[in-house]
């Protein structure tokens, strides 16, 4: 749908939300004090994979000031497991414990739970609990943890793999053996994590007479939460309420209910007063969900001007130990499987996916689940072709690319796109980075020594997505559509309440931009609010780049469901035709007689206070509307991106130096590009860290050697350059306003682009990159082991 002249749609308007962060006046759980509230901490497993044997806990109970001690076996008795569950045919169930019990199945697993006057008494009395354990092998290599003779973490599976599937596509042997090139590798991706600013954190008061409980917690999905904390606990679910505050960031890891936040709740069931918990650095790296630990064994085939045939892949996703609720252990793996083609028309397509089960931290969502491994993958293998075939990375994507006129296109693993801009992006990335020009001093770079590359990664991103794709991937909750309510109070005033949550998108600020342009009202004049069940419609939550199409569009129906009254009011009350009237800026006019005019105050005014006046047939409560929205058909709508890099490799330390990064975004009819471009610098951010940085190590033991800030590395300012962004805007045929989503897209694309950048700048090494992370120790090791070559 393509919008005309608009006042606040697709203006940069400054983030309303952005002064209190800035000034330090934002409220987040640790912000919350509450009467009577006492402090929680955990006991976790030094052990990978063991049996609980005995748990005493007598000496931490007679600590000072401790109040209660949980056990595993306490808490399986008071509480629901946590099941990240599927529907689909051989999917094999894991049951997430509270508390683990009888068997822990990843170092830093929380076994026993104290709750104390204080954080400091709370980890000393953890310090005073005996855990006695029979320590089992291990199963940390997700290659190893699928061959027949390996270790199982659950007996009764008979196998370490949560759940396989495999498809066929076209004629996938035809293909192959019309290739003039079949080109096979095998590319990894590594496990790491999203690590917000803030981390994990909640605080549960219980009010025993009642049997309610509220909940402050850093979440993404409150109404979700709410479901599954009363589910788990055995509560009536409209005795629970889910309040989430200020969150300093998600990234689709507190799109989950953790077995900490369960263990919570029971400490404040049993002592009836608050518990507060706030997680630290060691636990978060050690228990908080990770992500993007893939190995990809590809075999493509392609004619030799460079026009792919097939493609081939075996993907195995490393998803630790249990898996996540909602998103469920599959969720990487059949991603992966689903969008690995990417943007490249290849119509013959063999998949295996398997989701693989180890002593690791599990993984759950982290921002585009599945596509940073997948677009790294295909990225790779389009320039490890070009080199093979000696073609140009660009004309090589040129070619195989879904052109611009060819949309909507369907898939071979059933994608729709809708629409996109593939062509015409690299087009505009390759000028904007001065690519002939680059090629130019490339060659005179090399002739002084030095090693400088360009590389390359572009993405197709489905957002959006709701009823009928969610229903396709099996899982028991469809998350189809989100609400939004829009209400105009007596003095003209708007307030929007909404079922999804901000955690740094910037919600306060375009959700009030769609209303005030949709109703006619100024833009100081709405306010928009969420996170708190008791008063916001129910709906999904923030996470998968929905909320911009999803929440938008609520937000659209919810304003001009409000509108038409207003109209209709003021048509009566100026003695005029609804049709003729326009609405702006809190001011609606008669269409050609400006000087016929009436405020929405007054309208509004009339129709709460003014009954009499009123015609018959409108009420009060039709200036609230509640809308859901789901975005129909519900296999979303698809924005695409191309991330462009130059970097310098020093080849003596094997140090890789970012020089220029550009971006270019096609996410349909911005709302608003300011906010825009702080997504795609903070995902790039992500992303390039993801590249260069961020690893978490586990040694054969299961033990994680990435425990503190000193070891797992996170980009700062030195290591991130200006991320130079560019747009071109191709409107969604299918949603409200022609949104498209975008919140993930910085990040898939980064893995790819430094891969390719790495890998064209050591060309002359024989150096081609098909694992991540890029550290220096990584890279010098290639540059060495090219050279023993």
């Amino acid at each position: 749908m393509t919008l005309g002249v608009t006042k606040y749609i697709g203006a940069r308007v400054p983030r309303r939300e952005d002064h209190r962060f800035l000034t330090g006046t934002g409220r987040y759980v640790a912000d919350i004090a509450l009467p009577r509230m006492v402090a929680a901490a955990f006991v976790r497993s030094p052990h990978a994979h063991a049996e609980v044997k005995v748990v005493r806990a007598e000496r931490a109970v007679r600590r000072p000031g401790v109040l209660a001690v949980l056990t595993g076996e306490e808490a399986a008795h008071a509480a629901q497991p946590i099941r990240g569950d599927l529907t689909l045919a051989g999917w094999k169930r894991s049951e997430f414990p509270v508390l683990a019990w009888p068997r822990v199945r990843f170092a830093g697993e929380a076994v026993v739970a104290v709750a104390a006057a204080d954080r400091y008494a709370a980890e000393d009395a953890a310090e005073q609990v005996a855990v006695e354990y029979a320590p089992l092998p291990p199963v940390t290599d997700v290659e190893r943890a699928v061959e027949p003779a390996a270790p199982l973490l659950r007996p009764e599976w008979g196998d370490n793999v949560f759940l396989e599937r495999q498809f066929t596509v076209g004629d996938v042997e035809g293909a192959f053996a019309a290739a003039d090139l079949v080109w096979e590798e095998t590319y990894r991706t590594h496990r790491y994590t999203a690590f917000p600013m803030e981390l994990r954190g909640c605080l549960a008061d219980y009010e025993p007479v009642g049997r309610s409980l509220t909940f402050y917690t850093s979440t993404q999905i409150p109404h979700l939460m709410r479901t599954q904390l009363a589910d788990v606990l055995g509560l009536a679910e409209n005795r629970v309420r889910v309040v989430a505050p200020d969150v300093g960031g998600g990234f689709g890891i507190k799109a989950h209910l953790f077995p900490e936040e369960v263990a919570v709740c029971l400490l404040a069931m049993r002592l009836g007063r608050p518990v507060r918990w706030i997680e630290d650095v060691r636990e978060h790296l050690q228990a908080s969900t990770h992500a993007h630990q893939h190995v990809h064994r590809v075999k493509v085939a392609a004619r030799r001007d460079g026009t792919l045939l097939a493609i081939q892949g075996d993907i195995l996703v490393d998803c630790g130990a249990y898996s996540c609720w909602p998103e469920s252990s599959a969720a990487e793996a059949n991603q992966a499987s689903r969008v690995l083609p990417g943007g490249y028309k290849v119509r013959n397509v063999r998949m295996r996916a398997r989701s693989v089960a180890t002593n690791k931290c599990p993984i759950g969502a982290y921002r585009g689940v599945g596509r940073p491994s997948a677009t790294f993958t295909m990225e790779r293998v389009i320039e490890d072709i070009a080199r093979r075939l000696g073609l140009d990375p660009v004309e090589i994507r040129r070619k195989n690319y879904v052109q611009d006129d060819e949309y909507p296109y369907t898939t071979a693993t059933e994608l729709t796109y809708d629409s996109a801009s593939l062509v015409g992006s690299l087009e505009k990335v390759a000028e904007a980075i001065g690519y002939d020009a680059f090629r130019r001093e490339q060659a005179r770079a090399r002739a002084q020594g030095r090693y400088v590359g360009i590389g390359f990664g572009s993405f197709i991103e489905q957002t959006a997505h709701t009823t009928v794709e969610y229903a396709k991937r099996g899982n028991p909750i469809v998350r189809g559509y989100d609400s939004v309510c829009v209400s105009l109070d007596p003095s003209g005033k708007v307030t929007v309440e909404s079922s999804l949550h901000s955690h740094g998108q910037g919600h306060e600020t375009s959700f009030a931009q769609v209303v005030a342009e949709r109703l006619g009202v100024r833009l100081e004049d709405v306010r928009v609010r969420f996170g708190d069940t008791q008063s916001a419609p129910y709906g999904m939550g923030t996470y998968a780049s929905r909320s911009a199409t999803i929440g938008g569009g609520a937000a659209w129906k919810a304003a001009e469901a409000v509108r038409r009254p207003l109209l209709t009011v003021a048509a009566v009350l100026m003695e005029a035709n609804a049709a003729d009237l326009e609405i702006a800026e809190g001011v609606i006019r008669v269409a050609g007689s400006p000087q016929r005019r009436i405020t929405v105050a007054d309208v509004a005014r009339t129709v709460y206070h003014r009954p009499d006046k009123v015609p018959p047939g409108v009420q009060a409560a039709d200036l609230t509307s509640l809308q859901n929205y789901d975005a129909a058909p519900g296999t979303g709508t698809f924005a695409n991106s191309i991330h462009a890099a130059i970097v310098e490799v020093d080849v003596a330390s094997g140090v890789v130096k970012i020089l220029r990064y550009v971006v270019v975004e096609d996410c349909g009819t911005m709302i608003n590009p300011m906010i825009v471009d702080g997504q795609l610098h903070g995902g790039a951010a992500q992303g390039i860290g993801g590249a260069l940085l961020e690893h978490l190590v586990y040694d054969e033991a299961g033990q994680m050697l990435s425990q503190s800030l000193m070891e797992y590395l996170l980009p700062g300012a030195p290591e991130i350059p200006p991320i130079e962004t560019h747009h071109l805007t191709t409107p969604s045929p299918f949603t409200l306003g022609g949104f498209k989503g975008m919140g993930e897209g910085g990040a898939i694309a980064p893995l790819a682009t430094l891969a390719n950048a790495v890998t064209d700048a050591l060309a002359p090494l024989g150096v081609a990159v098909t694992e991540l992370p890029l550290s220096p120790e990584r890279v010098h090791r290639l540059i060495r082991a090219a050279g023993n070559a």
